[in-house]
């Protein structure tokens, strides 16, 4: 099961060239004390907060009653509206005392707050304690749980307790970092110090065979960031199993999907993706003009991490990033200044592929030297400071030595992407001379590799392409026989229809696709319109079908079979007949519109997918039994449009 991201802003402080970076005091400062049972769902907390002059409105769970709000003893008036939360403050007084409590919402109902046998799930910013809104606040947070419950927190651990009964902690935050995020769970702590880093991993007793495993890993990812970016900003770091499926990264922390931890996957990539935000997102704050911090995180250690591997897993990703922006329909395409969060696949695609593919892009512009001084450059000047992507441009110009406003600017405020054409490439003495077109307005300025293929091996190339058409000479050093333009993946562009597959997305993601319901009344027809929904993310659904229009067929194997035979469209192929409980492919029509099909063998196989499918959207086709996809893949494609055989003189 894919994980599922979803991160808040996160703020940090870290320690930058052996100093403390300097940081503006907190405007706010929490002094919590907080009991908490989880298997009864109830939170009691006493916060004596130090308020700033005018700060008087907050933002409280609307489950969580107001106990007492007072100032030195004195009562305080309270109006409460929804989340909303209003006190009548005397001028001059900042220290103010609101005893507050409840029962927190079952797992069940929800997952940015919740509550129940199998733990706590409290977040900073889901509205579990006061929030002014304004700078981060300090804290000081002491919580107890009953046995055999732990508690864990974001900031740095001070003590613990643990009775017979319950289990008490203090943590606390003395810089203006971030909202603090609360968890509780039946775990056992693995724990190692790792030089003056505490490593723990909360865990279940499932996770108890890779929990050594976690620490290896943090270690070395911790080590290996701050020797390229500059020094770790935490006391530690926390691995933490939580009920929701997810996977999120908190200043110092990660909480990880109880069912998903042992994954190897999220080892080998989603940890470190985690803990590469505590510099990235959460060390250095997203600022206004869009949130640069997760396409930069996904290249450093998703991109890395495939990159190191293999050279081939690397250009795969590229590959995906590029298949997938060629799903992306153009009225859904966005400008990199506009991504904010990930709400849909469409925000992903820009602000995390294309966000990723241009920091691709500008390593190999600048050189690698360069762009990791740009890195420590950008951290040393921005840790724990909001900073926006002049800021990035600036520290990577500081480290390039050149002026790089162009660059950013042709990538960041315009939509779309350019598309190459391959014109020509022919033979002229001991050279070859190469034609490149592009499609834009107005055009790109583009760094293009090229490849030319000798009878003595391979020879790159790059070739400036700052207008709608350049031919360039390349001297090689033996015959040439054929050339590549970009084989690597290296550029973001519009892919060639010759170049990939279709994909899920290519019908999930256009808002004219049309939805067909193969199932009969009852059961069935309602698994496949509910599944059907959850593909097509709101946006679609709605188109009448006609040449031209990407078609969705969701329902049972006769249904669906039938429906493709009244529109001439092939079967099920044979690589996937028979298997599994339900299967899903793309075809195309005959009028090369995207056409997917989903087949399940009744409507608790349809039902199966609700959760799954709509996580492999870069997939061709799929088979599963229940839940599980068991096979999947991409179908293959010819040879590239942007390879030729060279012509002889």
């Amino acid at each position: 099961m894919p994980i599922l991201r979803f991160a808040p802003v996160l703020m940090v402080v870290a320690l930058v060239l052996g100093v403390i970076a300097p940081v503006r005091a907190a405007a706010v400062h929490h002094d919590l004390d907080v009991t908490l049972d989880p298997a009864a769902g109830t939170l009691e907390v006493s916060d004596r907060l130090r308020l700033p002059p005018g700060a008087r409105e907050f933002r409280l769970a609307p489950e969580l009653a107001v106990r007492e709000a007072s100032v030195a003893g004195r009562s305080l008036p309270v109006r409460r509206d929804g989340d909303r939360l209003r006190l009548t403050v005397p001028d001059g007084a900042d220290d103010v005392l609101i005893r507050y409590g409840g029962t927190l919402p079952a797992f069940a109902a929800r997952t940015d707050r919740a509550a129940g046998a199998e733990g706590a799930f409290l977040p900073g910013l889901s509205g579990w304690l006061p929030s002014t809104g304004l700078e981060p606040p300090s804290w000081r947070l002491s919580v107890r749980v009953p046995a055999p419950f732990l508690a864990v927190a974001t900031g740095r651990l001070v003590e613990e307790t643990r009775g017979a009964d319950f289990y008490r902690a203090v943590f606390e935050e003395t810089r203006s970092v971030e909202e603090p995020s609360l968890f509780a769970g039946a775990w056992t702590v693995a724990e190692r110090m790792h030089g003056t880093l505490r490593l723990r991993v909360y865990g279940h007793p499932e996770h108890a065979p890779v929990a050594e495993e976690y620490l290896d890993l943090t270690a070395r990812s911790i080590d290996g960031y701050a020797a390229r970016i500059g020094p770790y900003p935490f006391d530690g770091l926390s691995i933490v199993s939580v009920p929701p499926p997810v996977g999120l990264g908190f200043p110092g922390l990660t909480a990880l999907g109880r069912a998903v931890l042992p994954l190897p996957f999220v080892r080998s990539q989603s940890l470190t993706h985690e803990i590469l935000h505590n510099w990235w997102g959460n060390g250095v704050r997203v600022g206004e003009g869009g949130n640069w911090s997760e396409g930069l995180t996904n290249y450093l250690a998703d991109h890395a991490a495939a990159q190191a591997r293999d050279p081939a897993a690397g250009r795969a990703m590229r590959l995906d990033w590029l298949r997938d922006y060629a799903a992306l329909p153009p009225e859904r395409d966005s400008r990199l200044t506009e991504f904010r969060v990930k709400s849909h696949d469409a925000s992903q695609i820009v602000g995390y592929g294309k966000v990723a593919l241009l920091f691709h892009m500008l390593r190999d512009e600048i050189g690698s030297e360069a762009f990791d001084g740009g890195l420590r450059g950008f951290w040393a000047g921005h840790a724990f400071q909001d900073a926006g992507w002049s800021d990035l441009r600036k520290a990577f110009e500081g480290a390039a030595k050149r002026d790089l406003e162009g660059f950013f600017a042709q990538w960041l405020d315009r939509r779309g992407a350019p598309s190459l054409t391959l014109v020509g490439a022919r033979m002229e003495g001991d050279s070859v001379a190469l034609t490149l077109r592009q499609e834009a307005d107005p055009p790109y300025a583009l760094s293009v590799p090229v490849e030319v293929e000798t009878a003595n091996g391979v020879e790159r190339h790059r070739v400036r392409l700052d207008g709608r058409e350049t031919t360039a000479t390349l001297r090689v050093a033996a015959r040439p026989l054929a050339v590549a333009v970009d084989p690597g993946m290296d550029l973001f562009r519009r892919l060639d229809p010759g170049e990939t597959a279709t994909i899920l997305r290519d019908v999930t993601l256009h808002p004219g696709t049309a939805m067909v319901l193969a199932a009969p009344e009852g059961e069935a027809r309602a698994a496949a319109q509910t599944l059907a929904a959850r593909l097509l993310d709101g946006k679609a659904g709605k188109g009448v079908e006609g040449p031209g229009v990407p078609l969705l067929l969701v329902g049972t194997d006769e249904g669906v079979a039938s429906a493709l035979a009244a529109r001439g469209l092939p079967p099920v192929p044979a690589s996937l007949t028979g298997r599994g409980s339900a299967r899903v492919w793309t075809i195309r029509s005959p009028e090369r519109a995207p056409v997917l099909a989903v087949s399940g063998a009744d409507a608790a196989a349809l039902q199966a997918l609700l959760r799954p499918l709509p996580h492999y959207g870069r997939q061709s086709w799929l088979v599963f039994d229940g839940g599980k996809a068991t096979d999947r893949g991409v179908w293959p494609v010819g040879d590239s449009p942007l390879r030729r055989f060279v012509e002889s003189p």
